[in-house]
C-alpha cells in the first residue's frame, strides 16, 4: 500500500505529553481570567460618579432651557484638553471661572432654530469660582456656562448660560 491511504495512529510527529500540560494550564487560566472578568463588579455602581461634579439643579436648568442630555461620562485628559482649546467658551474660560467639567454624552436640544434629537456629544460645563455681588448687594449670581461640542470637529453646537444661586434641585 502506498504512504498515501495509510493513516498514522499514535501523536502527531513532535508532539510530546508536555504539550499536553501546558495546553491545560493555558485553558485554566484562560477561563479563570474570563470568569473574574465576567463577575467583577456584579451589582455593583460604578466607580465614577459624574453627577456629583455638576452643579446643583444643573439637569433642571437644561430643562427650563429646552435642552436634555442622557448618557454622562467622562473623557481622558487629552480630550478635555482638545475640547477646551477648540470650545467657544470665550470669557466664561477665563479669569474666575472654576474648572470645567467635561463629559461625553448625547444631547436634545429643540431651541433657537436648532434642532438635535439624541446628538452625541462632549458637554462642557464651567461653573463660577465665586459668585458675583448684584448691583444691589442683596444677593449673588453664579453663572454657568454650558457647551455642547462635536466630538469629531470640537464644533459647538449648543451653548446654554444660566444662573445657579436662582436654581433649586
Amino acid at each position: 500500500m502506498s504512504l498515501d491511504y495509510v493513516h498514522r495512529s499514535g501523536r502527531p510527529p513532535g508532539f510530546k505529553p508536555f504539550h499536553l500540560v501546558v495546553a491545560g494550564v493555558l485553558m485554566v487560566v484562560w477561563f479563570g481570567t474570563l470568569g473574574f472578568v465576567l463577575m467583577h463588579g456584579h451589582h455593583q455602581q460604578s466607580s465614577v460618579d459624574v453627577y456629583t461634579e455638576l452643579p446643583p439643579g444643573f439637569t433642571t436648568a437644561l430643562q427650563h432651557h429646552g435642552v436634555r442630555f442622557v448618557g454622562l461620562s467622562p473623557v481622558d485628559g487629552a480630550t478635555v484638553q482638545q475640547v477646551l482649546s477648540h470650545a467657544t467658551a470665550g470669557s466664561a474660560l477665563s479669569g474666575g471661572a472654576a474648572g470645567p467639567i467635561v463629559l461625553r454624552t448625547s444631547f436634545s436640544d429643540r431651541t433657537k432654530g436648532a434642532s438635535f434629537t439624541d446628538r452625541p456629544a462632549l458637554m462642557v460645563v464651567v461653573p463660577s469660582a465665586q459668585p458675583s455681588a448684584s448691583a444691589t448687594g442683596s444677593g449673588g449670581s453664579s453663572p454657568v456656562f454650558v457647551a455642547f461640542v462635536d466630538p469629531t470637529t470640537y464644533r459647538t453646537l449648543a451653548t446654554v448660560t444660566y444662573d445657579a444661586s436662582g436654581v433649586s434641585g
